[in-house]
């Protein structure tokens, strides 16, 4: 996911098939990751600050984490935003313009 670039998006089908894992099981690591309070006390911490979990959205364009309920309402779209990317009306991304194809 840290290969994905600033203003580009790749789906949880997308990174399931590289990594050979269900689209669901990247959701659920995703989930973990956004609500994730890193503990800097551990001397391996690694900081999971770094890995752009915002980038990754559902295959219809459509953000995903605006039903969990430990992920606050619309931070990902704020942050995906930030970095230019434009939804549409119904709360879209345009995947022909934004999804990084470039997965390999």
């Amino acid at each position: 996911m840290k290969k994905i670039p600033k203003g580009r998006v790749a789906t949880y089908g997308q990174i399931g098939q590289m990594l050979d894992l269900n689209p669901r099981v990247i959701g659920w690591a995703l989930n973990r990751l956004a609500k994730y309070k890193p503990n800097y006390s551990r001397a391996n911490h690694v900081s999971v600050r770094t890995i752009p979990w915002q980038r990754v959205i559902n295959s219809k364009g459509s953000i995903s984490t605006n039903k969990l309920m430990n992920i606050p309402l619309g931070l990902q779209k704020k942050l995906l935003e930030k970095e230019g990317i434009k939804f549409n009306k119904e709360e879209k991304i345009n995947l022909k313009k934004y999804l990084w194809k470039s997965l390999s």
